[in-house]
Formats: structure tokens, sequence, C-alpha cells
């Protein structure tokens, strides 16, 4: 039987999930309509519906966030049994003082200039749905139309394809 949950509690479900995982893959789609994935810095601080990752403004993948905007970020870890999809809408954003908020020594090989680098851009993806491993029931849960007060969950049973 599916979880029912408020878009609070969901929000807090995934949020407890992905805070447990250092590096997210990012999925996005080239302009050949290929399907790219990079790893990318996870987010510092709690998730609210939306994740932010640091990105270079000449990067392929914020070119290709600016033409094609449906994304997904996965998330794994094997040793916690924690796996994580979500899917939804990415878009570039400028904003200093969340990238400061945003800012840990990971990032320093990729930007040695620090939050001074004007090539320095941010990736908001807003969450529209997600699927997780509940490791507890041994299943797979969806939760859709994550911006509703009460999100959609289906149970996904192994072997059913959904």
């Amino acid at each position: 039987m599916a979880e029912t949950m408020t878009r609070e509690e969901a929000i807090h479900k995934i949020g407890t999930l992905i805070s447990q995982v250092p590096v997210a893959m990012l999925t996005t789609t080239s302009s050949r309509g290929w399907l790219r994935s990079r790893p990318m810095v996870a987010q510092r601080g709690p998730f609210d519906g939306e994740l932010w990752f640091l990105t270079s403004r000449t990067a392929a993948k914020s070119g290709e966030v600016r033409d094609r905007r449906q994304v997904n970020v996965s998330y794994a870890s094997p040793e916690r049994d924690c796996y994580v999809s979500i899917a939804g809408i990415a878009t570039l954003v400028d904003d200093r003082v969340r990238a400061k908020a945003l800012w840990g020594e990971a990032l320093e090989p990729w930007f040695p200039k620090g939050l001074a680098d004007p090539d320095l851009v941010l990736i908001r993806v807003e969450a529209e749905e997600a699927e997780y491993w509940d490791s507890s029931a041994k299943k797979m849960v969806l939760v859709s139309e994550l911006h509703l007060a009460r999100p959609v969950f289906r149970d996904v049973e192994p072997g059913t394809g959904w």
C-alpha cells in the first residue's frame, strides 16, 4: 500500500535520504538528444523541494539546462541502502548570496577563483517527482506532483515496470 504524506512530510523524507549522499548525478539532455549524467557536489543544507548546484556558466550542462530544462538528479549509497531519483525543472540562477551558502571545500578544485569567479552560476532544480527505495518495506516508492499539498504516492512492485 502506498504511503500517504503531506508535501512537507514527503520533502522531509526525501531530504533525509539525500542528505546521506555527498555526490549527486545530474542528468541533462544534449542538443543531439543524448542523456548525459555528471557527478555534482550535493547541496549543503536542508532540502525544501529545490536542489541547488554550483557550476560553470560555460559548461556544456549550463547550455543543456538553458535549452532543455527537464533534468534528473540521482543519489546512491549502497552502504546505506539509500537510492533516490528526482525529476524536475532546472533553471540557471545568478545569486551570490545563495552561492556563498552552498560553498564548500569540495568545490575549490572546480572554482579556483572561489566565489569571485565570474563564470560561477547556480543550477536550481524544482523537484516535480521523486522515487526512493524504502529499505524497511523493500520497495520503491514513487512520489509525483511534489508541488501539491498532498503529493501522489504509489508503491512500485518489483518486476511490474512503471
